[in-house]
């Protein structure tokens, strides 16, 4: 895919959740064969057709589709290396068959409309989740082989988190719960993919890459943070111009932000390094 696919992808009516997550891939993978990836997802629900027209239950399909992913083909949470930035490629997690919450979810979901289950995302706060049979039917963790989750153990994880209200009040567990378990579309999906990414490459020091990273989010949402944060690892990358483009955009934008005056002296210092034109 070239530059500008996951922008493309997400103009689409309907954009398909693996399009989105490949789209993403392709921007470090160069040259990647989309249509190798979508025959693979296609080879994977193919067995799967026989069963879904003989299974009418939607928890039986459920559980078929586990079978099939994390049983026959095993496909697992990488819990040995969950921020190897691999797992947040969807080719990747197709070849090494690990992943983590978010990327298995895609791949479920994507098996899952090729046999008629309905498998919807969820952005459930740090712990991507599925949604198996639509609004009537149950909750599932993909990072553990599919997992069906309970009431109490939806609850175990919203307790992880310390829920707010707009005016900073605290809201019980119980009470976020209805929100975190709310289904969400594809670029909302790739928001989480590329946000991930951000924070892995960020953590490395990898500048390079979180600079990709960072262009995309701002394709999707051009938000002034991401174009901050993108000015950031132009700086760090000796690239000024671009840098100082983002860092006074941010600034104009956000009049009045914390931390204005730390961006307005890496401005100063984008301006001040650039060498001179000859």
């Amino acid at each position: 895919m070239s530059p500008g696919a996951l922008p493309r992808a997400l103009a689409i009516d309907e954009p398909r959740v693996e399009d989105v997550a490949l789209a993403i891939a392709a921007d470090a993978y160069p040259g990647l064969d989309v249509e190798a990836c979508l025959r693979e997802l296609d080879a994977i629900a193919a067995p799967l057709r026989e069963q879904a027209m003989r299974l009418a239950d939607v928890r039986a399909l459920g559980e078929a589709l586990n079978a099939r992913l994390f049983e026959e083909l095993g496909f697992r949470g990488n819990e040995a290396s969950y921020y190897d930035p691999r797992n947040s490629y969807l080719n990747e997690v197709l070849a090494r068959r690990v992943g983590i919450p978010i990327t298995l979810a895609v791949l479920m979901i994507a098996v899952g409309r090729r046999v008629g289950l309905a498998v919807d995302g969820v952005g459930f706060p740090g712990h991507f989740l599925v949604r198996i049979g639509g609004a009537q039917g149950y909750y599932a963790d993909p990072f553990h082989r599919g997992k069906a989750l309970t009431s109490d153990d939806l609850l175990e994880l919203a307790e992880r988190f310390d829920a707010r209200g707009p005016s900073g009040e605290r809201i019980a567990p119980a009470d976020a719960l209805a929100s975190y378990l709310r289904p969400v579309d594809p670029r909302t999906v790739a928001v989480r993919m590329l946000s991930n990414l951000q924070q892995i490459f960020e953590r490395a020091g990898d500048h390079a890459r979180a600079l990709v990273v960072c262009d995309r989010l701002v394709d999707v949402l051009g938000s002034p943070h991401h174009r901050r944060d993108r000015g950031r690892h132009a700086l760090a990358l000796g690239a000024y111009r671009s840098a100082r483009v983002d860092l006074s955009a941010y600034l104009r934008a956000a009049e009045g932000a914390p931390d204005a005056e730390e961006i307005q002296a890496l401005l100063e210092r984008a301006t001040r390094d650039e060498p001179p034109l000859h």
